[in-house]
This record gives C-alpha cells, sequence and structure tokens, in this order.
C-alpha cells in the first residue's frame, strides 16, 4: 500500500520498480523510497562530499505527478501519468495518500492510522464509495536515509536551481532533486544504467514530480475516517 509497507528499507526497489513502470502502477516499495527520502532524520553517512545531508521533514502535504516511462504516453491503460496527494505525519504516527481517478481506474485513498492501531480503504465507484477497515499490527516504520547518498552538485529542474543527489546501486540509479535556496524536493526519478564508458546513458524508469511542497503539521481532519475518533 505505497509507503505502508511494514518495514522500512534505504535501497533501490529494482524489481518492484520494474514491475511497477510495466503495470503503471507506484509500487509499494517504490513509494516507501520516494517518501523515506523526504521524511529521512538518518545519520550522516562518509563521503567524499562535506554537503550536508537534505533537511528531514516528518510533517508535510504534496501533490505528486508520477510517470511511468516503460509505458505508452498515448495509452490510456496502463496509466503513463498519474496523480495523488500526500498528507504524511510521522512525529503524530499517521498518513493518507489520495489518488486521483485515470480511465479505468476509480478514485482510491488510503488512510492508516498507526496511532489508532487501523487502516483504511475507500474506493469511489460511479459515485458509490466504499470503505474497508483492517487492524495494524507493526509500528509506524521509521524513515531512513540511503546509506550511500552522494552529492552530485548542482543543476536545473523545471527551471529551479537544484542540490542533486544519488544513490548509485551500478545497474540503476535514484536521482533526487531539491531547491538549493529552500530545500523543498521537487523531484525523484529512478534509472536504468546502460552504459558508463565512453559516455554514461541512462534509461529512465520512474519520474516522481513533487508540487505545493507544504512542510509542517497537518490538519486532525485529513485523516479522519467515521468511527476513527
Amino acid at each position: 500500500m505505497l509507503w505502508f509497507a511494514t518495514k522500512p528499507f534505504s535501497t533501490t526497489p529494482h524489481a518492484e520498480e520494474r514491475r511497477g513502470a510495466r503495470r503503471g502502477g507506484v509500487s509499494k516499495a517504490a513509494m516507501l523510497w520516494v517518501l523515506s527520502v523526504l521524511c529521512s532524520a538518518a545519520e550522516r553517512p562518509t563521503r567524499a562530499s562535506d554537503k550536508s545531508l537534505p533537511t528531514p521533514h516528518h510533517q508535510f502535504f504534496t501533490r505528486i505527478e508520477t510517470t511511468a516511462h516503460q509505458l505508452n504516453a498515448t495509452s490510456d491503460y496502463p496509466p503513463y501519468k498519474r496523480f495523488m496527494s500526500v498528507h504524511y505525519d510521522y512525529s503524530l504516527r499517521r498518513a493518507r495518500i489520495d489518488y486521483e481517478p485515470v480511465p479505468h481506474m476509480p478514485p482510491k485513498s488510503y488512510v492508516r492510522r498507526y496511532d489508532l492501531g487501523h487502516e483504511w480503504m475507500v474506493t469511489e465507484i460511479r459515485s458509490t464509495k466504499e470503505c474497508q477497515k483492517s487492524r495494524l499490527r507493526e509500528a509506524m516504520p521509521a524513515p531512513a536515509f540511503p546509506e550511500r547518498f552522494i552529492y552530485m552538485g548542482q543543476t536545473r529542474v523545471r527551471g529551479k536551481l537544484c542540490d542533486h543527489w544519488r544513490e548509485d546501486h551500478g545497474e540503476e540509479t535514484v536521482e533526487y532533486f531539491q531547491t538549493a535556496d529552500t530545500g523543498v524536493p521537487l523531484r525523484l526519478t529512478t534509472e536504468a544504467v546502460e552504459s558508463t564508458s565512453p559516455v554514461r546513458t541512462t534509461t529512465p524508469l520512474m519520474t516522481y514530480d513533487f508540487y505545493r511542497f507544504e512542510p509542517g503539521p497537518q490538519p486532525e481532519e485529513a485523516f479522519r475516517m467515521q468511527g476513527s475518533s
């Protein structure tokens, strides 16, 4: 269930990323990695660069556009692009994600209340909402940065000057970009490395573009479900 996996991890979701891109979905492992980068408060790893790790965000709202580069951009299904809104509050142990509808896929929401020990999935089909409730038996995973996060310098993304970070796994990399002046997450991509010599070439797998990133406490009503309080 996206970031709602029961165990944290800090490595690229290799196989799941590829499968998710082909299906047009965003895998649980992939989305957990995305949010772990945004929320991490891990200790600083040993790196050649003295650049400090990105500032952690344990509470935020953001809207995410995902692009599955391995799919047909002109086909309705599986969707080449998807949009979602995320409310995340690790401090109070709760999170929510709302998927916007696309052809053949209705709107869907997930709410996990670790503080209450329950989760909900709400699906809306033909103006009728269906809700499933289940019990949470684990603690909310603690976010963690990748152990090998390499500062690559600065570049421009969507017209903004960004700090560029990379997690390198040889055959695949994760590229993370945040604004240089305010430290706001802007984009995260996963790429397959095709060659490194004489010129480094890669093939994009997934792109996550972050819009309206708003750090800070989240409203109580964002996590309130009937009978949850």
